[in-house]
């Protein structure tokens, strides 16, 4: 008989949902002995003002692959991206941190036909700011209202601990700015 005890397996199903309040069942069932476990979570879908900027929560991901040139469709794609999330938010030294991240209500410039938006990505470390990346939106194709940020951020230089990443997003036309931020963990 196979040991499965030390491995893990994810499941992902996209569900559009209105805004509002949910809540969310999961029951797992070990097939040979029968015992069953279930978690409840309790989540909210935001309601979107089309005029101010905003973003999606941002996904802390194990892998992030383009599916351009592929068929977009299956678990885990999310637009022309197939992300699969680190639920727990630990990596390894040397592994790298998918950051997943929508933003929508971008202002386009009437002069280029173009968003004008600045985004920096900063790892923090005790609030102090250890590293920074910046957007480069040259070949870019999703471009418009909505854009989707993808980024891996290289963790060889990061000792054991607890880390943060802030994206920071600053609107040229709408003038308006965002900083969605999410905690990760080296563990090793």
């Amino acid at each position: 008989m196979l040991d499965t005890k030390g491995r893990r397996s994810a499941y992902g199903k996209a569900v559009i949902l209105q805004p509002g309040r949910y809540r969310l069942d999961v029951m797992v069932r070990d097939v040979a002995s029968g015992a069953t476990g279930i978690r409840h979570y309790g989540f909210e879908v935001p309601r979107y003002n089309s005029e101010e900027l905003a973003a999606s929560s941002i996904i802390l991901a194990a892998r992030l692959e383009s599916m351009a040139g592929k068929v977009a469709a299956g678990p885990f794609v999310i637009g022309q991206t197939k992300v699969i999330p680190n639920l727990s938010g630990d990596y390894n030294q040397g592994q790298p941190v998918g950051v997943y991240l929508q933003v929508y209500n971008v202002g386009i410039d009437q002069t280029t036909l173009q968003p004008s938006v600045d985004v920096e990505y900063a790892v923090l470390r005790e609030g102090k700011e250890i590293g920074l990346q910046r957007e480069d939106w040259r070949g870019a194709a999703d471009v418009g209202p909505r854009l989707t940020l993808t980024r891996l951020i290289e963790t060889k230089g990061l000792a054991p601990g607890e880390y943060e990443v802030v994206i920071r997003i600053r609107d040229h036309v709408t003038k308006q700015t965002l900083s969605p931020s999410a905690k990760f963990r080296i563990v090793r």
